[in-house]
């Protein structure tokens, strides 16, 4: 009998298998810092590499096994072994692309409670078949279709529907490179396909998978690398022109104005005042210095001089309250500092009778959080006119918690209701 392909199927997954293992070995090294998305790469990895083992481990069979009897037993094992691999890298498949749809849109998808099951029915089901003969039969060297063949195939399909979905839904988050680099997936097998139809013995499918998974990698790597780059720089550029923003012209004037009024009237509480203005202007000058994040505490502290000195003016028309139960995170300097200063400025100060500004910090399994809300005139998300200082500054809020923790700003307002701001963290990523 002629092993030529067999040889060639040998040689293919052990190479592929040792790209595998390189890479898996790097995912273990740097477990502590990966984030969900990436434990579930990890996984799509690991279970290609089962998918090769069994491909390896079926050929050396076939080239060194003389009795009948044994090399089917061993062909059944391996190849239920290529089919758990095969299943449950597909719903790895489906969670990594959850995952990375839900760290775009900000969303929180869920998919779990409909893969597990499908995983472990089609798996058992490809498993029995192999020694059944329900979906395959096994004749001589090669498996046949058997009677529930297409039932089987459907398996493979129903898994990686609901993830199909979610990037035609979710579809304006996503680049076109990012949408074909999630596709590879179905579109390297396909081309496998293409290339068995002229070599019907080889094994396209592991190796068609492992082309994807690489290239996945090298895609979202280079995305990652090019995106903390170009942040990197604007962070640089923008250290001053974050100062500027800040510190207002009309906000210092009319916090000296109020300083002035006090010294006649009330000169124990222009000395706080006075205080607060120099802890105020002090934190907006060390902001830029932080090229990295500041704890929530520090944050809070500069946050808490901001709106004594906007209490101060505004009086019984701004209330404060703070509801801190997590501070021991980092976020980006002067972010709370921001969203408190558009609540007071595009909320409440519009607002006739004043309102109440809340600030509060939690945390869950998953995220910190701080959100910000008030109960003033609120705007329409939706309307980019808003004034090119609020839009700005809020972009650019956006793109200093991406590139320096890979949080979030997710931003709710009602026109005559009120705004809230909320800052999501991921608990488990590395802070820069």
């Amino acid at each position: 009998m002629d092993h030529s392909m067999d040889y060639v199927n040998i040689g293919i997954s052990s190479f592929l298998m040792a790209i595998m293992v390189i890479k898996l070995f790097g995912d273990f090294h740097m477990e502590k810092g990966t984030s969900k998305e990436r434990h579930q790469f990890t996984n799509m990895l690991f279970s290609d590499t089962i998918m090769l083992a069994a491909v390896l481990i079926a050929k050396i069979v076939v080239c060194v096994v003389q009795d009948e009897k044994l090399l089917t037993l061993l062909l059944q094992i391996a190849y239920s072994m290529y089919f758990v691999g095969f299943y449950i890298l597909l719903g790895f498949y489906s969670l990594y692309v959850t995952y990375y749809i839900s760290r775009k849109s900000g969303k929180k998808l869920e998919i779990r409670g409909f893969i597990m099951p499908l995983i472990i029915i089609y798996s058992v089901f490809w498993v029995i078949s192999l020694f059944k003969g329900v979906v395959v039969t096994y004749e001589g060297h090669t498996f046949e279709k058997g009677a529930l063949y297409f039932i089987g195939q459907v398996g493979g399909y129903s898994i990686m529907l609901l993830s199909l979905v979610y990037m035609i839904v979710y579809r304006q988050y996503l680049r076109n490179d990012n949408i074909f680099s999630l596709l590879s997936i179905v579109f390297f097998p396909i081309i496998g396909v293409g290339i068995r139809s002229f070599v019907p013995d080889l094994e396209v499918l592991p190796y068609s998978f492992c082309l994807s998974l690489i290239y996945m990698d090298n895609t979202f790597q280079y995305e990652q690398e090019r995106l903390i780059l170009e942040q990197e720089d604007k962070i640089s550029r923008d250290r001053i022109k974050i100062l500027l923003s800040q510190i207002k012209p009309h906000f210092l004037y009319n916090v000296l104005n109020s300083i002035y009024v006090l010294c006649e009237k009330d000169p124990e509480q222009a000395q706080e005042a006075i205080g607060r203005f120099s802890d105020y202007l002090r934190g907006n000058l060390r902001s830029i210095e932080h090229a990295e994040c500041v704890p929530l505490r520090k944050e809070m502290e500069h946050v808490t001089n901001y709106l004594g000195l906007e209490k101060m003016r505004f009086r019984d028309k701004l209330t404060i309250k703070y509801d801190i139960r997590d501070e021991y995170f980092s976020l980006p300097a002067l972010s709370v500092q921001l969203l408190a200063e558009n609540a007071v400025k595009h909320g409440i100060h519009k607002k006739e009778n004043g309102g109440t500004i809340r600030i509060e910090s939690f945390s869950d399994k998953e995220y910190y959080y701080v959100v910000v809300e008030d109960d003033g005139v609120g705007f329409d998300p939706n309307d980019m006119d808003q004034g090119e200082g609020l839009h700005i500054g809020i972009d650019n809020l956006r793109e200093r918690l991406i590139a320096m923790c890979n949080g979030l700003l997710i931003i709710d307002s009602t026109k005559g209701v009120g705004t809230r701001a909320v800052i999501k963290i991921p608990r488990n990523e590395p802070i820069k």
